[in-house]
């Protein structure tokens, strides 16, 4: 809709009509009066019309003046109804155009911010999915978290019970270390001890010592030997070391005339919940069954030293 016919101006018409000359009419009308009662006493030589002219002359000459200064005031009163008109046309275009510039700084900004609020609103959905999924790793860490503490519990009470076993182990070898050889006791008849016995008991006694140097040396403690059905040597043995305790069998075949080709078998006694980290470092070979000969037990004894004694970094996988 267009503003110019929505606003009512009171215009002022463009042409006044001249203001009426009935005082100038009547003015002449008595002027011609005169002139015609005049007439006749002219001719007679009056002096009383000469008398006149000049009267009506001024009167003329001020209703010409008032005329005059009417025609002015209408034409200043045309003046102002037309500069008027275009006063109050260009009064409303400007608040127009003002109030259309608010709208749009208004429209700007409810625009900015939605754009603003449709940000936060992104930033909230991808914190949340991040929450969700921060929540589904606390959730993994402490099932793992309850593993490793029920898989440290049980490798206490397998430790303890491996504690429990070497040390029995090493008070029965005390005991039978103790115990003299027959063979170095020789029958009493007079109840005097033998010289012999006294060597016998002390030669026990150095044996028992190098075998505990031997394990404070290598961590390596022997619990026992037994033999199998195949009538072959097993002992059991525990290498401890910075990586753990490692439990094993190791038996010696018989068969063979030579000493150096004696086949050695290594077997492994891994619990999964109970040695699950040790797994971890331990390489393949020593997680399951090998056999090597005599010749090379020093090398295979190297290798399971390394493995408990060094450290290993676990790499993982991204």
């Amino acid at each position: 809709m267009d503003i110019e016919e929505s606003i009512e101006i009171t215009e002022v018409p463009e042409t006044i009509p001249p203001p009426t000359r009935q005082t100038t009419r009547r003015a002449q009308a008595n002027s011609r009066a005169p002139r015609q009662a005049s007439a006749g006493p002219r001719r007679a030589g009056s002096a009383s019309d000469t008398e006149r002219d000049p009267a009506l002359r001024r009167k003329v000459g001020d209703l010409t003046k008032k005329l005059e200064a009417m025609t002015a005031k209408y034409d200043t009163l045309k003046d102002l109804a037309t500069g008027g008109r275009e006063s109050n046309f260009d009064q409303l275009k400007r608040k127009t155009d003002q109030i259309a510039k608010d709208q749009d700084a208004v429209i700007k900004a409810l625009k900015q911010q939605l754009a603003e609020a449709q940000s936060r609103t992104s930033e909230i959905t991808t914190m949340k999915k991040e929450l969700s999924k921060l929540g589904k790793e606390k959730s993994h860490l402490e099932a793992e978290n309850k593993k490793l503490t029920d898989s440290l519990s049980s490798a206490q009470s397998e430790n303890k019970t491996l504690s429990n076993k070497l040390a029995a182990a090493r008070s029965s070898a005390s005991a039978e270390n103790k115990t003299v050889p027959g063979s170095a006791v020789k029958p009493r008849t007079t109840g005097v001890v033998l010289p012999g016995t006294a060597e016998a008991a002390k030669e026990a006694q150095f044996q028992k010592q190098k075998v505990d140097l031997y394990s404070d040396l290598t961590n390596l403690v022997v619990l026992g030997m037994k033999k199998n059905e195949d009538d072959e040597e097993v002992y059991d043995c525990l290498q401890a070391g910075r990586n753990g305790t490692l439990h094993f069998h190791l038996t010696v075949a018989d068969g063979t005339d030579s000493y150096e080709d004696t086949e050695f078998v290594y077997n492994p006694l891994l619990n999964e919940q109970r040695d699950r980290e040790l797994l971890d470092l331990l390489p393949d070979y020593l997680t399951e069954e090998i056999s090597f000969p005599r010749a090379q037990a020093p090398k295979f004894y190297s290798k399971v030293v390394d493995s408990m004694s060094k450290k290993i970094i676990l790499e993982e996988d991204e």
